[in-house]
């Protein structure tokens, strides 16, 4: 069990620390020569049964206080009884409580210096500080260090509260803040930190965040003691290979999966009761993940100001990336007024950042992230969305088993690395048909819609809906432009008059050249040639070569007769050319037309089928 301390700067801490375990966590000497605790400090108790981390006290080092905080960790809010309760007490509480930790006890130091009954004061202000946190209810223990058996209840309190702490959590992605790294003469590199989930294993191969190299484990190290296994909760060393000093540092990470850089990090924000103005659009913060620390930007999802002592769903736009899985908490600091402002637990996380966060569907996948488990989370995305697998994996923190037992329990859909349900698949194919009716019926000369105009789909999913829809013959693609088999775009009169001409000459599998139409019509072959290109424009017709046009249906009827050659696997322009009895010139310029849209691929003197389509 790790307990951390807590408290106003010169409350007892590294006291308190010193009586429990006999030693001075004050490490440093600027700290000995100042009496004061500046960064972390370690002790343990018990064989490593029970660690204590000494944090500072002193406002100028909060950041270092709260690189030594975890949710799963056992607090001591420390308050000196000639004091009482002061600012860093309370902030100390706050972070405690912003950071999830849900269990602890308070301690009463100095109780030698005040008289009886200003324990007993003292004792009341402590009970008004931390009503509604979760410390309410708590015991105080009275402590001096003048009186050694004065710890007694204490340390019996300790040992009853470790005796039920261990939790399995083998089942999820490891990963370990770190807060320390240095060199052990003989080992190599060591880093210590806590582990917030996972276990991990001597030999096993992490990933380092930022870097994202990988590292082998060489030797393990939990709470002071040597181990085999490392797992969620413990105060763990961790002798590595693979990278050297100069590259690890407090903040870093080290995880079992690769790590993502997250830029964007969604948190169901709430803002301290008594933080002393509104949370305004765009409001600059300091952000502490675990040991990380990063600035940036608060972004409101609706309004432009959030009220003290109110909670709601935010962006937070990070300067540096944080790795960040979902229900991490994070603390939130003013950055003008240098004081907490609130804390975050984490919703969803995004390497890119959005520039439409107020977008109906975008707020509706983070309601469902806002849920209290990953399967309900899957149910409400799939019931109108599609998801992008890994994204929910790694939030989640789930093992590729776990993800498909999920997917699978709710018949979910697998494309191209996203999950949809059959109904939401229907929905997005239904827009996209009813978008591109309404384009049509609005602006006739056109012949539909590109790609582009579906941007609030993503793109590996729309390439699969749009490829369903084009074979069911519910959209004809042309030239990238997706539009309705039955339309046709409205022609000016001198145009209907030569696609009436056209449409006839045409129609057959090797069809005249612009040049061998013009001798034909009598008609300057310039003309000829730009009216061809007006018509290809409008989806009349496809042209596949400099001087040679397709009607879009016999140019389909060639592509089926590919896809039929394709079958026994790649072929040669003579097999093509065999097959259709096409002239060789022209059996060249289709293949190198169907190469630029991506239905078939050269490779070397054969060409090979990429879809089922053109």
């Amino acid at each position: 069990m790790i307990v951390t301390l807590a408290g106003h700067v010169d409350h007892g801490k590294t006291s308190l620390v010193n009586a429990l375990t006999g030693v001075n966590t004050d490490r440093l000497a600027e700290e000995q020569a100042r009496s004061l605790t500046i960064d972390l400090g370690f002790a343990y108790i018990d064989n490593g049964n029970i660690g204590f981390v000494d944090v500072p006290g002193h406002q100028k080092f909060i950041h270092n206080m709260v690189a030594g905080v975890a949710a799963d960790q056992f607090a001591l809010l420390v308050i000196a009884a000639d004091d009482g309760p002061m600012p860093q007490s309370k902030e100390h509480l706050e972070i405690l409580s912003l950071v999830g930790v849900k269990r602890g006890l308070v301690v009463m130091t100095k109780c030698d210096r005040v008289p009886p009954e200003r324990l007993d004061v003292c004792e009341q202000e402590i009970q008004n500080l931390v009503s509604s946190s979760f410390l309410e209810g708590a015991n105080v223990y009275r402590t001096t260090i003048e009186q050694p058996n004065s710890f007694k209840a204490l340390l019996e309190a300790l040992r009853a509260v470790e005796t039920s702490e261990r939790t399995d959590s083998a089942d999820e992605p490891f990963r370990l803040a770190i807060d320390r790294s240095f060199i052990v003469k003989g080992s190599g590199v060591v880093v210590t930190g806590t582990a917030h989930s996972g276990a991990i294993a001597n030999g096993t191969e992490l990933f380092h965040f930022p870097s994202g190299e990988r590292v082998r484990v060489r030797g393990l190290r939990i709470q002071n003691q040597e181990t085999e296994i490392a797992q969620r909760g413990d105060r763990s060393a961790i002798n590595i290979s693979g990278l050297d000093l100069e590259s690890i540092g407090r903040g870093d990470w080290l995880t079992s999966v690769p790590p993502r850089q997250h830029r964007e990090i969604t948190v169901e924000l709430s803002v301290l009761n008594d933080f002393p103005r509104s949370i305004k659009q765009w409001t600059p913060v300091h952000i502490y993940h675990a040991t990380s620390h990063t600035t940036g930007h608060v972004a409101l999802h609706t309004g432009s100001r959030m009220a003290p002592g109110s909670s709601r769903l935010v962006d937070l736009i990070c300067d540096d990336p944080l790795p960040v899985c979902h229900s991490d908490h994070l603390v939130i600091r003013d950055h003008g007024l240098d004081t907490t402002l609130g804390g975050g637990r984490v919703v969803f996380a995004q390497e890119e950042i959005t520039q439409r966060r107020r977008t109906p569907v975008r707020l509706a996948a983070l309601a469902a992230y806002n849920q209290p488990d990953p399967s309900q989370c899957c149910n409400a995305l799939l019931s109108n969305q599609a998801f992008t697998i890994r994204d929910f994996r790694d939030l989640w923190q789930l093992t590729e088993g776990q993800t498909q037992k999920i997917l699978s329990q709710h018949a979910a859909m697998e494309l191209a690395g996203f999950a949809i349900g059959k109904s939401a698949l229907g929905e997005y194919a239904k827009n996209i048909v009813d978008r591109i009716t309404k384009h049509l019926d609005a602006n006739p000369s056109s012949r539909g819609l590109k790609v582009d105009a579906f941007k609030d789909i993503p793109k590996p999913l729309l390439d699969q809906v749009l490829s369903a829809l084009v074979q069911a013959n519910r959209l004809r693609v042309l030239n990238g432009v997706y539009g309705l088999p039955s339309h046709q775009a409205a022609l000016p009169e001198a145009l209907q008059s030569l696609w009436s001409r056209a449409e006839k000459s045409l129609d057959d599998i090797q069809p005249p050249s612009s040049g061998d139409l013009a001798k034909a019509w009598q008609q300057p072959q310039p003309e000829v040639q730009k009216a061809l290109k007006e018509l290809a424009k409008r989806g009349y017709l496809v042209q596949i070569a400099d001087h040679r046009f397709y009607t879009p249906e016999v140019l389909n009827q060639v592509a089926r007769r590919v896809a039929e050659l394709a079958q026994t696997g790649s072929f040669t322009v003579r097999e093509f050319r065999d097959r259709t009895g096409i002239g060789r010139n022209v059996a060249i310029d289709i293949l190198e037309y169907f190469d630029s849209r991506g239905f078939t691929r050269r490779e070397e003197n054969h060409r090979k089928l990429l879809r089922d389509h053109l």
